[in-house]
């Protein structure tokens, strides 16, 4: 693979590239990304049913019988206060709920990234089937209207180095028209990542991973240990390519002013992720199967809960698992079985990258398997430059997150069931309502054809069920508020504001400490046309902030400017 040019950014106006480097047509490349996405699909469904239990929990939920496909079982939802549901065969987890998720946010023009992160992860939260600790508390900050994809400081962001972003960053790559080039791609993976996941080791993991599935994608078979050295050399350099981000470069300012210089940090994620694929392309070389693929298991530690479920050790993993088992099926049982690791998100990486180098699907249909085509398709398409049909978002200028993981589902002043922010649904009448602690949750379909087991209340609060508006991607100005009514909008018999509420609502609010130069330049957007409020926080910047602060900040300034100045031309 060679090195890509490192400032280059693909433009979404540019003519379409060959699919990848072997020339194939559009319907070999469309049944590549099915394959890949179906796999892991399937991965996921399969490893779910052993994930975090011992010989005994496994053997209940499976009712004695060997793990071999997946199969009915049941498990506890919601935690302490939650039900304990009977999930369908090949019902997927968290892994691939947040995959479906990115392949929405993902349009033709580019990563819709602000509703990934102000719709899609808040509005998870009341239906996700797992989900890490990191993942679970960036979501719920990520509700506030105060917060943002760049600037998400949830308790401990700067230490989540988990897996949760590596899962499900895939969908990048399906959409790349050049993924032989891993800066068409790259970029819009850490964007996904640093929305819930900011520590070099759950970055490197998403990183690593787009990279093996691209790998796949591209040559149609898994990388090997030498190829991964070879993704690594690219991989050093990432924080030049990010430099030549404008937001990125806005996270990275906040990741350093809590803790550490990003490229330092970054330099030592990767001898540390070098240093563990050597690790895993020689322990137990002379072994295959089940057997190397235990022995890398207890060599890198994947048992132990403190690093079960890192970012780099699962994308290290999921390589190497198919050096040890390069026939899917057989691969995807063995990390299931291979009990106290992280057996789904480890099966679901894998199975997407050795599901891009298969000729058949898996043995067994999963939940929404026709969904999980569609999403295929549509990424497809984008690849080959067309232009699909998109999900429409809310506005997000007028979007509210749902308040609690209770609120999502809501009903149409008609009376039908709504998911906010995704959309019109329908009730599963051969699915009974489990309820607990005065919450039900429900098994819902969405109008597109996913399905969920979501939370709400025994009342569901009525919204108005006017349509949808497109969210404003990268490049684009916001629309002008519509009078159309939307399903965000709290129907007139709900109960408004207070007075107080609404006081505190016009007071101004205060200006942000100098030396938090994200809080700096959302104050400033916000009062772009006042020049006094630009020069006090020029002033106040310049004079309590960092050389690096000082230029984030003119920067950013200057691209609101110039914003502003070419919105009052139009």
């Amino acid at each position: 693979m060679n090195e890509p040019d490192l400032i280059s950014r693909l433009d979404s106006d540019r003519e379409p590239t060959a699919p990848n480097m072997r020339d194939e047509t559009l319907s070999e490349r469309r049944t590549r990304i099915q394959r890949s996405s179906l796999w892991a699909a399937y991965g996921d469904a399969l490893g779910w049913i052993s994930e975090l239990t011992d010989s005994t929990g496994l053997s209940r939920r499976t009712r004695g019988r060997p793990l071999n496909e997946p199969m009915a079982w049941k498990r506890r939802i919601g935690g302490r206060s939650g039900v304990t549901a009977t999930l369908p065969r090949g019902c997927y987890s968290d892994d691939t709920q947040l995959r479906l998720a990115t392949s929405r946010a993902i349009r033709s023009d580019g990563f819709d990234v602000e509703a990934f992160a102000k719709v899609e992860l808040p509005v998870w939260l009341s239906y996700g089937l797992g989900g890490g600790r990191s993942t679970s508390a960036a979501a719920a900050q990520l509700s506030r209207s105060s917060s943002t994809w760049w600037r998400n400081r949830f308790k401990g962001w700067t230490r989540s180095g988990g897996n949760g972003a590596a899962m499900r960053i895939q969908p990048h790559v399906w959409a790349s028209r050049a993924p032989e080039r891993p800066d068409s791609y790259l970029l819009d993976v850490v964007r996904n990542a640093v929305s819930t996941h900011s520590h070099p080791t759950g970055l490197m993991g998403a990183v690593l991973h787009a990279q093996c599935v691209a790998h796949a994608m591209v040559f149609g078979k898994a990388p090997s240990p030498d190829d991964l050295r070879e993704v690594m050399a690219v991989t050093e350099k990432l924080p030049t390519m990010m430099e030549h981000d404008r937001e990125l470069n806005f996270w990275r300012v906040a990741f350093e002013e809590e803790a550490m210089d990003f490229r330092e940090a970054w330099s030592s994620s990767v001898r540390e992720t070098n240093c563990a694929i050597e690790f895993a392309s020689t322990c137990g070389a002379s072994k295959c199967g089940k057997e190397r693929y235990g022995i890398i298991v207890d060599g890198l530690k994947l048992r132990d809960p403190n690093r079960r479920g890192s970012g780099v050790l699962t994308a290290v993993a999921a390589a190497a698992l198919g050096w040890c088992e390069p026939e899917a099926g057989s691969a995807m049982r063995i990390a299931a079985n291979e009990l106290g690791t992280d057996t789904d998100t480890i099966a679901t990486m894998s199975g997407a990258i050795l599901g891009a180098t298969l000729e058949t699907e898996p043995p067994v249909e999963v939940l929404d398997a026709e969904l999980v085509r569609r999403h295929a398709d549509r990424l497809a398409d984008m690849a080959a430059g067309a232009d699909p049909e998109n999900h429409q978002y809310p506005d997000l200028m007028h979007w509210l997150a749902p308040k609690t993981r209770s609120d999502a589902l809501a009903r149409d002043k008609s009376g039908g069931l709504v998911v906010r922010g995704l959309g019109h649904a329908t009730q599963k009448q051969d699915e009974p309502e489990l309820e607990s602690h005065g919450f039900r949750w429900r098994w819902v379909t969405l109008h597109f054809g996913q399905t969920l087991l979501i939370k709400g209340r025994d009342d569901l609060q009525v919204v108005d069920d006017g349509p949808q508006t497109v969210s404003v991607s990268r490049g684009e100005t916001a629309p002008a508020p519509s009078e159309t009514s939307r399903w965000d909008r709290p129907s007139a018999d709900q109960p408004q504001n207070t007075d107080a509420e609404e006081s505190r609502r016009h007071m101004k609010p205060p200006e942000p400490n100098a030396q938090d130069i994200q809080g700096v330049i959302s104050y400033v957007s916000e009062r772009i046309d006042d020049d006094n409020t630009i020069g006090r926080a020029l002033r106040r910047v310049v004079r309590k902030g960092s050389t690096g602060q000082v230029a984030a900040f003119t920067a950013a300034l200057v691209d609101l400017l110039r914003e502003s100045v070419r919105e009052r031309k139009s």
